[in-house]
């Protein structure tokens, strides 16, 4: 009976692994860039573990990185943990550059995220640009006003 119960726990506690959503992505911060400024690109590893290899980056400066950060969690028993590599770049020259996939090498498989495509535009007026970042964006954005206040000084 205690074999059974055994069984049905093992079968059921690999259920809940096999459901876990597990994702190995690529994402860019611009994918068009006026030469002479930088970019981001970032690898994510969701609930996902295994051995990382970069792409080259041919034609293409690292000003940053790798990057890396993680989390793990549990909560209720169920649990997620996430890493990332994240690098800054800057193209040497105008044109199109090709950044290859990343891979992941798992216990079970090999992973692999999709190439990227980064066009380098002339920049004649020097312009900067910075990355689009969705984090705190509109926090760092926005002025807030600073208010005078006056003091009265009352004497006695």
């Amino acid at each position: 009976m205690k074999l059974i119960y055994m069984l049905f726990g093992l079968v059921f506690f690999h259920q809940l692994q096999a459901q876990r959503q597990s994702e190995f992505k690529v994402e860019i911060s611009n994918d068009t860039v006026l030469l002479g400024n930088y970019f981001e690109v970032k690898f994510s590893l969701n609930n996902v573990t295994g051995k990382f290899s970069p792409p080259s980056f041919v034609g293409l400066n690292i000003i940053a990185g790798p990057n890396k950060s993680s989390s793990y969690s549990m909560i209720n028993g169920e649990v997620n943990q996430s890493s990332s590599y994240t690098y800054y770049l800057e193209a040497e020259l105008e044109g199109n550059y090709i950044i290859g996939p990343a891979n992941l090498q798992t216990t079970e498989e090999q992973l692999s995220t999709p190439q990227l495509h980064v066009v380098v535009l002339p920049n004649p007026e020097g312009i900067k640009q910075r990355p689009k970042s969705n984090f705190g964006e509109e926090y760092f954005q926005k002025e807030t006003p600073v208010k005078a206040t006056k003091r009265k000084t009352i004497k006695i």
